[in-house]
């Protein structure tokens, strides 16, 4: 399990989110509500299906090599 969760907020822009997925190299973020509960998880597959203008600048940064969250066992 991880030791530090990477989250969201409800509330967040779509546009930080996805900036915010590219800088931590994450492909999902947990969503908090205004509680600090629990509300969803965003993914990359989820803005990428969403009718935003520039999801694919955006989203060039999340599938770069490496991070800490690396699926390749390297």
């Amino acid at each position: 399990m991880s030791t530090d969760v990477k989250y969201c907020r409800d509330t967040d822009a779509v546009d930080d989110v996805l900036a915010n997925m590219g800088d931590i190299q994450v492909r999902r973020l947990v969503v908090l509500d205004d509680n600090k509960r629990m509300c969803g998880i965003v993914s990359l597959a989820d803005a990428a299906r969403g009718s935003l203008n520039d999801t694919g600048d955006s989203l060039k940064g999340v599938v770069r090599a490496g991070g800490s969250h690396n699926q390749s066992g390297a």
